[in-house]
C-alpha cells in the first residue's frame, strides 16, 4: 500500500514549484485577442512539433491534456450516450472541446475519437477560452478549446494509424484506422474506418478467513479479457453561399467482448470453476447541427441526434467434477437502448452588451432488456430458473431555456441562463410471454436555473462564480436484475428510482503566466444532492407477531432473535437492497490544477501539468444508519503529466502518474474498502520521416491494480455476525504499445 502522505507533499511541492516559477517562465509566444480570457496558438506556433493530427497538437498546449484525460475517463462505462447518469440531453454547461465554436452533435460519435482523426493541416488555429463567453455552443465554468479549421482551400489529406499492443506473458493485439479528408468547394467531408482490438488480463490472490479470523481457504482468479471491433465514421460540412452551415456526422460500430475467468479455490472448500461471458455489440448514430441567420430573429442553431444500441450477452459458468466440466448457470441479457435529441434555439444581440438565446429541447429514451438465469446443482440436473426480469421504458423529455449574456464591462461577464424541464417516464415490468406485470407512470417538472461570473482582475487573473440547478440522467440498468459477478449475487432491479438533483457552486481563481508559461488554477465547490442514487434497504420487516412493518428503525429496537429472523429471510425476498433514492446528501471540496514550462530551468519546450481533488462528502448509510462517504469516492486523488518535445531532433518523452486514495463500496450484507494503487505510463515518439511518427507506450507499469477487504455478513450488516472475510490482492501485467501513424 503506498504512503498517501508522501504523495501529497509531493504534488504540494510541484504546485509550489510550479507558482514560484510564473515570474521567470519563457517560452514560444502565443498571441492574445483583445478578450483578456482568450489565448491564441496559431498553426505556425505547432510547425516545429511537425504534429500529425489535432490531437498532437493539443497535447503541446498547456492546460489541455487534463480535459483529454477527463474526457477519456467519462468515457469508461459501457453503454455510453445518455443512460450513463450524467448531463441529460446536449446540456449547456462544463469543460467542452469545439470545432469552428460548435460542438459535435454525438454521443457514441464523441469529439475525443474526432481529435485523432483530424490531420494537423486542416487546423488554423487554436483558442483557449477562460471562463463565461458569447458566441459558444456551450456555457462553461472552466475552459474551452475551441479549434478553428480551415476553409476555402481545396486540399484533402489521409491519415493512417496501426497499433501493436502486448501485455506481458501473452500475444500482442492489432488495431488500425485510416481515415481520409477533403474539401471541394464548398464541402468538407472525413470519412474513416478502424479495426479495434483490446486484450485485458489480470490475476488476483484471495485468502478467506471465517467467523473466528481463521484462515480457510485460498483462492487463484485468472482473468483474460479480448474485444475485436470495427468502426466507420463520416463527418461532413457544407457552407452554404448565404452563410448558413449543416454539419452532418455518423458512426457505425461493431464488437465482440469475450471474458473468460478461471477460478481455483484450495483449503476447506476446495472449488474449481469457470466462468465464460460472450458479449456481441452494435450500435449506430446520425447527428448534425445547421446554423444560418434568420432576419429579426437573430443566428438560428439546431441541432440533433438520434442512436441505436443493441447489446447481447451470455453468461456460462462451468464447475470441474474428477472427470469432466459441466455448465451449472446459464445466463442470457439483451438489452435495446434508444435515443434521440433535437434542440433548437435563436440568438440575438441586446444592444452592443448583451445576446439572449431561447430554444427548447426534446429527448426520447426507450430502454428494453430482458435477464434470463438457469440453474443446476449436478450435471445430470435439468436446469431451473433462478431470476428473470424485463423491463421497458420510455422517457419523453422537453425542456425550454433562456441563456442570457451580459458582457458588463471589459472585465465583467455575466452569464444566467432559465431552464425548465418535463418529463415522463413510463417503466413496465413485463412477464416472460409479454404480457404487464406492473407500470410505473411519473412525471417529473424540474427548474434548474445557472449563474456564471466571469471576472478578469488583470490580463492573466481571472476569477469565476457559478451557481447551477442539474438534474442527472437515470441509469436505466438500475431498472432490471442482474447477477453481479464481483459480488456473486444478484442484484434486484428497482423502476421506481427517481432522477438525482443537485445545486452545485463553484467558486475558482485562475492565473496565467506571462509568455505561455502555462497557467495555475484553485476552484472550491460544493454540492447539495436531494434525491442521492444509492443501495437502500428494500426488506419486508415484521413483528414478533409476525405481522409486516415498513420501519426498519423498529425492527431492529426489537432485539430481534434467530427465529425471527429467519422469518424475515425466509419470507418474500429476504433481507436485500436495490438502488434507490436518499432524501439528502452533500460534498464539498477544492480542485488545484497547475501547468507549467519549464522555461525557467531552460527547457521552455518541457511542460509539467499537475492536478490534485480533495473532495469530502456525507450520506447517511441506509443500513447502519451512520454518517459515511459516497460509494467509490476517495478522499484525494490526483495525476501528474510530464511531456519534453526536443525539435531539433524530432523527439519526443514523457510520462503520467496517477493516483487516488481508499475507497469502499458497501451494500445491505457486505462491507468492501479498497486501495487503488498508482498507475504509471511513460513514452516517446520520434518523426523517423516527415509526416510519419513512430510513438511507443509504457503502461500500467506498478502492475498492481490495486489491494482490499471484503467483510461479509450472514444477513443484515446491522446484526454484525460476521460470515467470512477475503483478502484480495490484483495484479495487471505491464502493457507495451507501437504505434505507426502519418499523413500523405
Amino acid at each position: 500500500m503506498y504512503n498517501k502522505n508522501s504523495k501529497l507533499k509531493h504534488l504540494s511541492y510541484v504546485l509550489m514549484t510550479t507558482a514560484i516559477s510564473a515570474s521567470v517562465a519563457t517560452a514560444q509566444e502565443a498571441s492574445n485577442t483583445d478578450d483578456a480570457a482568450i489565448v491564441t496558438y496559431g498553426s505556425d506556433f505547432f510547425v516545429e512539433y511537425a504534429p500529425v493530427t489535432l490531437l498532437d497538437m493539443l497535447q503541446r498546449v498547456p492546460g489541455v491534456q487534463e480535459i483529454l484525460n477527463r474526457n477519456r475517463q467519462q468515457r469508461g462505462g459501457r453503454g455510453g450516450g445518455a443512460q450513463n447518469r450524467g448531463e441529460r440531453g446536449f446540456g449547456s454547461g462544463g469543460d467542452q472541446i469545439l470545432i469552428d465554436g460548435k460542438r459535435l452533435a454525438g454521443k457514441s460519435n464523441n469529439i475525443d475519437d474526432t481529435l485523432g482523426r483530424i490531420s494537423a493541416e486542416q487546423v488554423e488555429r487554436v483558442e483557449l477560452i477562460r471562463g463565461a463567453a458569447s458566441g459558444l455552443d456551450v456555457q462553461s465554468q472552466g475552459l474551452v478549446v475551441n479549434i478553428v479549421l480551415k476553409s476555402g482551400a481545396s486540399n484533402s489529406s489521409t491519415f493512417w494509424n496501426f497499433k501493436s499492443e502486448t501485455k506481458e506473458g501473452n500475444k500482442p493485439g492489432f488495431e488500425a484506422l485510416i481515415s481520409h479528408s477533403g474539401t471541394k468547394g464548398a464541402l468538407n467531408y472525413t470519412l474513416s474506418a478502424a479495426r479495434t482490438s483490446n486484450n485485458g488480463f489480470f490475476t488476483r490472490y484471495e485468502n478467506f478467513y471465517d467467523d473466528m479470523d481463521v484462515h480457510t481457504d485460498n483462492r487463484l482468479i485468472d482473468n483474460e479479457n479480448r474485444e475485436r471491433g470495427y468502426r466507420f465514421n463520416a463527418n461532413i460540412d457544407y457552407n452554404f453561399e448565404e452563410g448558413a452551415v449543416l454539419r452532418l456526422n455518423g458512426q457505425y460500430e461493431g464488437e465482440n467482448q469475450v471474458r473468460d475467468e478461471a477460478r481455483i479455490r484450495t483449503g476447506d472448500s476446495p472449488q474449481s470453476i469457470r466462468w465464460l461471458n460472450d458479449d456481441e455489440e452494435e450500435n449506430w448514430e446520425v447527428g448534425g447541427d445547421f446554423s444560418t441567420k434568420v432576419g429579426i430573429f437573430g443566428d438560428f442553431k439546431a441541432l440533433f441526434v438520434i442512436n441505436r444500441r443493441a447489446e447481447d450477452e451470455n453468461a456460462e459458468r462451468y464447475a470441474d467434477t474428477d472427470t469432466t466440466a459441466y455448465i451449472y448457470t446459464d445466463e442470457d441479457e439483451y438489452t435495446v437502448r434508444k435515443e434521440k435529441i433535437f434542440r433548437g434555439s435563436f440568438t440575438n444581440p441586446l444592444g452592443s452588451k448583451m445576446t439572449l438565446e431561447v430554444g427548447g429541447e426534446a429527448a426520447i429514451n426507450t430502454f428494453d432488456k430482458s435477464f434470463e438465469s438457469y440453474t443446476r446443482d449436478e450435471a445430470v440436473d435439468p436446469f431451473e430458473l433462478a431470476a428473470e426480469d424485463r423491463v421497458e421504458i420510455k422517457e419523453n423529455r422537453y425542456e425550454i431555456f433562456a441563456n442570457h449574456t451580459f458582457n458588463a464591462t471589459s472585465k465583467l461577464v455575466i452569464q444566467s441562463s432559465l431552464i425548465t424541464e418535463f418529463s415522463n417516464i413510463v417503466a413496465e415490468n413485463l412477464f416472460p410471454d409479454g404480457s404487464l406485470l406492473d407500470r410505473r407512470d411519473t412525471s417529473f417538472t424540474y427548474f434548474k436555473p445557472r449563474v456564471n461570473v466571469r471576472y478578469d482582475v488583470t490580463g492573466s487573473d481571472q476569477i469565476r462564480l457559478t451557481a447551477e440547478k442539474k438534474v442527472s440522467q437515470l441509469e436505466f440498468d438500475n431498472f432490471v436484475t442482474r447477477y453481479d459477478q464481483r459480488i456473486e449475487q444478484y442484484q434486484y432491479g428497482n423502476t421506481k428510482i427517481r432522477p438525482e438533483q443537485l445545486w452545485e457552486f463553484l467558486v475558482a481563481y485562475e492565473h496565467r503566466f506571462p509568455n505561455d508559461g502555462g497557467s495555475f488554477e484553485v476552484e472550491g465547490f460544493y454540492r447539495d444532492f436531494t434525491d442521492k442514487i444509492t443501495r437502500v434497504d428494500f426488506t419486508q420487516y415484521y413483528d414478533f407477531g409476525f405481522n409486516p412493518i415498513d420501519d426498519v428503525d423498529a425492527f431492529f429496537a426489537l432485539n430481534p432473535n434467530d427465529v425471527l429472523r429467519e422469518f424475515v429471510d425466509d419470507n418474500g425476498e429476504g433481507f436485500v437492497s436495490k438502488s434507490g433514492n436518499v432524501d439528502s446528501a452533500n460534498t464539498y471540496g477544492a480542485n488545484v490544477k497547475a501547468s507549467v514550462r519549464l522555461g525557467f530551468l531552460g527547457v521552455p519546450d518541457a511542460v509539467i501539468s499537475a492536478n490534485y481533488t480533495y473532495e469530502k462528502s456525507d450520506i447517511v448509510d441506509q443500513f447502519t444508519t451512520l454518517s459515511r462517504r459516497f460509494d467509490r469516492q476517495s478522499i484525494h486523488r490526483g495525476s501528474v503529466n510530464f511531456r519534453h518535445d526536443m525539435t531539433d531532433i524530432g523527439l519526443s518523452y514523457g510520462g503520467r502518474l496517477s493516483f487516488t486514495a481508499d475507497a469502499a463500496t458497501q451494500d445491505i450484507n457486505y462491507y468492501w474498502p479498497y486501495s487503488p494503487q498508482m498507475n504509471v505510463s511513460v513514452f516517446a515518439e520520434y518523426n523517423i520521416m516527415p509526416r510519419v511518427r513512430l510513438r511507443i507506450d509504457a503502461k500500467q507499469l506498478t502492475t498492481r491494480r490495486g489491494f482490499s477487504t471484503q467483510t461479509i455478513y450472514s444477513d443484515h450488516r446491522r446484526f454484525n455476525d460476521v460470515s467470512t472475510t477475503i483478502d484480495r490482492k490484483t495484479y495487471v501485467p505491464r502493457e507495451l504499445e507501437i504505434s505507426l501513424s502519418g499523413t500523405f
